[in-house]
């Protein structure tokens, strides 16, 4: 006969016992001794009683909580050094003379201190930019390159992931084949749009469901940056 057959013949439901317990939290402390004539069935097949089991419950209990502990102060300790970094880079920026100096501290700050394979920025040209220092960086709004980001720049979210062929090829032409992901960041610089983005050799280096905040500080930093030097430039 199982144990909830003899529930039942004794009027009592296996329910009503659980209850029963849990709304009397002191049941065991009044009878010490049925912790230890209790048995308990273990994966294994043995029994132990109500005291071991609890004990190894705990016991897995404090090993859960250890390991996400580790894994908090492991994330601590990355945003950390994370937050370092891009202390550094700023600071670097900041120090940034004319454009060239923007782009130049970008590709070895990058490459560097995040880790990061290829590096490119794109500015979307308004009509005054005929004389913007860096001619091979800027996109006419109609041509088929901004189109294949168009999206992304409209949007102004971050997107990370697998690039196309053709993103690839727009932004990091010749070495287009070695990148397995990327980071594109939307730029706003005064009234103009543009684009950052962030190559790596490893596919999963950038995706879709990676916090974004450190990616989006850098925009801003790059952003302002650029539109300080350009309105210097026009003074």
């Amino acid at each position: 006969m199982t144990e909830r057959q003899k529930l039942k013949q004794s009027g009592l439901m296996a329910e009503q016992v659980r209850d029963y317990l849990l709304e009397t939290p002191d049941f065991f402390n009044q009878y010490p001794d049925l912790l230890e004539q209790a048995k308990v069935s273990e994966c294994n097949g043995g029994t132990v009683s109500l005291t071991m089991r609890q004990l190894a419950l705990l016991r897995d209990k404090n090993e859960k909580t250890h390991k996400q502990l580790e894994g908090l102060l492991a994330i601590a300790r990355q945003n950390d050094a994370l937050f370092g970094r891009m202390q550094r880079l700023t600071a670097a920026l900041i120090d940034a003379r004319c454009v060239e100096d923007v782009f130049a501290t970008l590709d070895d700050t990058l490459r560097e201190c995040f880790g990061a394979d290829f590096f490119a920025m794109r500015l979307i040209a308004n009509e005054d930019d005929s004389d913007f220092p860096i001619s091979d960086v800027l996109w006419q709004k109609n041509s088929e390159d901004f189109e294949k980001f168009k999206r992304i720049v409209d949007s102004q979210k971050i997107k990370c992931g697998h690039p196309t062929r053709e993103q690839a090829e727009s932004l990091f032409n010749e070495q287009a084949d070695d990148v397995r992901s990327a980071a594109f960041i939307p730029l706003k610089i005064d009234k103009q749009d543009g684009l950052l983005a962030i190559g790596s050799k490893s596919a999963g280096r950038f995706h879709p469901t990676m916090g974004t905040l450190f990616l989006a500080h850098l925009g801003e930093v790059v952003a302002k940056r650029l539109a300080s030097l350009q309105q210097t430039s026009t003074n």
